[in-house]
């Protein structure tokens, strides 16, 4: 066993010392070409965001969410300025830090989760070839290191998972009920931006009338017509979903609404 070790060293050191001889330096034959690689898919990004913004179709009654072009349909509607507040979320790959955001609720707890834990973890993938200078490739040798590079991978994710499905998310705990909360409708009252007014049960505004127990207020006495019709038409500050959306999620959206009045959820 001895004698395999003491091969696999002197064979690993004569290749070493061969292409230390004969290879070239990382700067700057590597380093230009890690430049020239990046400079390329940079300008492949923006090429494609050229082509993607010239291609798509306008925003209007009859295409709502814009036409497809060649690298699909514009991804935003035009602003309603009826919204007076907004429940901002992140991208998928900021949910990790999302979620940090949720654990510490206290207001100094915050500098732990922004910037201390971030860059602890950044630190150590730094610095952490520098201290683990064992010659022993073999993971069974090294368990420091597969026990850091598995742990932190494994928190990233799960943070991540607790954070697309923390409150507020599209769909998730809009009324805290799991039959309505499973259902397309809770998506697109988020999606329409319904919350910012009004409370489902689960959190919302308190701008229009809580919609928790169904739309019971103004006379409407959650009469699923009366539902509907609001929502197409708007009236005061809250606008108008005719043309913006399809029939099918307007109605969607009324009988979720109404069932909601009547503690039985919409067969979807």
């Amino acid at each position: 066993m001895a004698r395999k070790v003491i091969n696999r060293r002197v064979r690993y050191e004569s290749e070493y010392a061969a292409s230390k001889k004969e290879g070239h330096a990382f700067f700057p034959y590597a380093m230009f070409h890690d430049v020239v690689v990046n400079l390329l898919i940079v300008l492949l990004i923006v090429v494609m965001a050229v082509v993607w913004h010239a291609t798509a179709g306008p925003i209007n009654a009859h295409h709502p969410f814009g036409e497809n072009g060649l690298l699909g349909p514009l991804y935003e509607t035009k602003a309603n300025p009826a919204v007076v507040q907004t429940e901002p979320r992140p991208e998928w790959y900021f949910l990790f830090l999302f979620e940090l955001l949720r654990i510490f609720k206290e207001p100094w707890q915050l500098l732990f989760a922004t910037i201390i834990i971030p860059t602890i973890l950044m630190i150590m993938l730094m610095v952490w070839p520098f201290l683990d200078t064992g010659r022993d490739r073999r993971l069974s040798r090294r368990p420091g290191g597969v026990a850091i590079g598995l742990a932190v991978p494994a928190v990233l994710i799960a943070l991540t998972i607790a954070g697309g499905k923390a409150p507020g998310a599209a769909g998730a705990a809009l009324t805290g009920q799991p039959a309505f909360d499973k259902l397309q409708a809770a998506t697109y009252i988020q999606q329409a931006g319904c919350t910012t007014c009004h409370n489902f049960g689960g959190g919302g505004g308190n701008i229009g009338p809580p919609l928790d127990k169904g739309a019971v207020a103004g006379g409407f006495n959650n009469d699923l017509g009366k539902i509907t019709t609001q929502i197409e038409n708007g009236g005061g500050i809250m606008p108008a979903f005719k043309g913006k959306l399809p029939e099918s999620q307007i109605t969607a959206m009324a009988e979720f609404i109404h069932g909601l009045g009547t503690g039985t959820p919409p067969a979807q």
